[in-house]
């Protein structure tokens, strides 16, 4: 890779990268962190970049992902990342804004699904590219992502049944 590649690898995804890091660990210094130890490993291993196995995109936000499941592996030694199957209860719903409850919901959401949501949903990748940047199989990625939009639905339910009953509207 090229100075030239690089910056332009840098202008055209660091804030992808940092809206992934901020969604998926909450922190913006550690979303800042991670972006940066993103850009030094490409810059220290340039040839690790292969364009015939996918975009850079999705490259990079591979490494972040690694480097957040690393940053909670060590946190969280007894906390397994894998828990596809984990069913969550519904966000409790004080007062407040609807995208407050949202983001709350999908910080709840096991690290698996929340990356596969956060990299559909936010980043609007197709699966093909979020199995690359993961290291998952086409078939887990869909199946991460399906479980995150029905752990969702589940987390946010009663936020549809208080705006279903403030509109007086009936399901």
């Amino acid at each position: 890779m090229t100075d030239p590649e690089f910056r332009d690898a840098f202008h055209m995804h660091k804030d992808v990268l940092y809206r992934f890091a901020y969604r998926m660990t909450g922190s913006r210094s550690l979303a800042e962190d991670v972006v940066q130890e993103c850009y030094l490993a490409l810059w220290r291993r340039p040839g690790a970049y292969d364009p015939l196995r996918g975009a850079v995109r999705a490259f990079l936000l591979g490494i972040a992902r690694n480097l957040i499941l690393k940053r909670w592996r060590d946190e969280r030694p007894h906390e397994p990342l894998d828990a596809e199957s984990s069913v969550c209860q519904p966000v409790d719903l004080p007062a407040g804004e609807r995208a407050v409850f949202v983001a709350q919901a999908i910080a709840r959401l096991p690290p698996l699904q929340r990356e596969a949501l956060i990299l559909a949903e936010y980043e609007e990748m197709p699966l093909e590219e979020i199995a690359r940047a993961t290291g998952a199989e086409l078939a887990a990625a869909k199946s991460r992502l399906h479980r995150a939009r029905e752990n969702l639905r589940r987390l946010l339910a009663p936020l549809w049944e208080e705006t279903r009953s403030t509109n007086g509207t009936k399901r």
